[in-house]
């Protein structure tokens, strides 16, 4: 009897631009299989996502990019190695203002094409390297209740920002897409059921040196994706995981919001609501 290959798993990350190019008129680009695309590109280790769609479209680096919306896409693709489970998270942006392309459909149409890099293309692995690395991506919730009040979470001791309060929310499991893992994370860090509204910001973040599943001197790429997420019944928050990063969780003000305090994503987020 043949014996099948385990099936093996792949996270990638893509960015994509939405850009008009006049009323009712999108860019396209021609993807390397010759169809028509919207401009996009995978994000590499290190890559800002945002940067990443500047390229595929041909905008110079400071044109202001607004985060529209993430997908997720699960697939499998099969090759010599067995068949593997493809996850793919696909972020994309929109350009503010009217930009030139030579090439332009119909917004419905163009909306409407099928998104590339394809998981074929997306196969390959990025070179290796000396120090372990993480790529993460990552999902996180501004979650208030009707009374206004904005609901945060305490970091446990022993992981990054330890005993700061943060939003709730963290990486998204193969098969997940951002806002289901967000509904998942509001469970188990602080207990509370809601809804997910409206994407706030797209962000990168990079650090090193820091702890990881395999080293303590890791090399951590992450992206992360902020929506609003609201708890029409809001009761006490409470941890219903057990030896997670969470140790507590508890609803503020948002006059309470400067005394805190915040982790860099929630610093993140909050700002980015903010300025909206």
């Amino acid at each position: 009897m043949t014996t099948r290959p385990p099936i093996r798993t792949l996270r990638r990350i893509t960015a994509h631009l939405i850009a008009a190019t006049g009323p009712d008129r999108i860019a396209v680009t021609k993807a390397t299989d010759g169809t028509w695309t919207l401009p996009a590109g995978r994000v590499h280790f290190g890559d800002d996502p945002a940067h990443t769609a500047r390229t595929a479209a041909g905008l110079p680096p400071d044109t202001p990019l607004t985060p529209a919306d993430a997908r997720t896409e699960i697939t499998t693709v099969d090759d010599a190695t067995g068949t593997l489970s493809m996850h793919i998270d696909r972020v994309y942006y929109t350009a503010p203002t009217p930009t030139p392309h030579p090439h332009a459909l119909p917004r419905s149409q163009a909306l409407a094409l099928p998104a590339h890099p394809t998981p074929a293309e997306l196969r390959t692995e990025e070179p290796a390297h000396h120090r372990h690395r993480l790529h993460r991506f990552a999902s996180y919730g501004i979650v208030t209740d009707p009374a206004g009040r904005i609901l945060l979470t305490k970091i446990a001791p022993g992981f990054p920002g330890a005993d700061s309060w943060h939003l709730p929310g963290g990486g998204v499991d193969h098969g997940e897409n951002p806002r289901q893992a967000l509904l998942r994370e509001l469970v188990e860090e602080t207990g509370q059921i809601g809804g997910i509204g409206d994407l706030v910001t797209i962000t990168h973040h990079h650090r090193t040196g820091q702890i990881g599943p395999h080293s303590d001197n890791t090399d951590i790429d992450a992206v992360w994706v902020f929506f609003h997420a609201h708890i029409p019944h809001p009761g006490d928050p409470h941890v219903t995981e057990t030896g997670g990063s969470t140790v507590d969780a508890a609803w503020f003000t948002p006059q309470d919001l400067p005394h805190l305090k915040l982790s860099t994503t929630a610093r993140r987020g909050l700002t980015a609501l903010t300025t909206r």
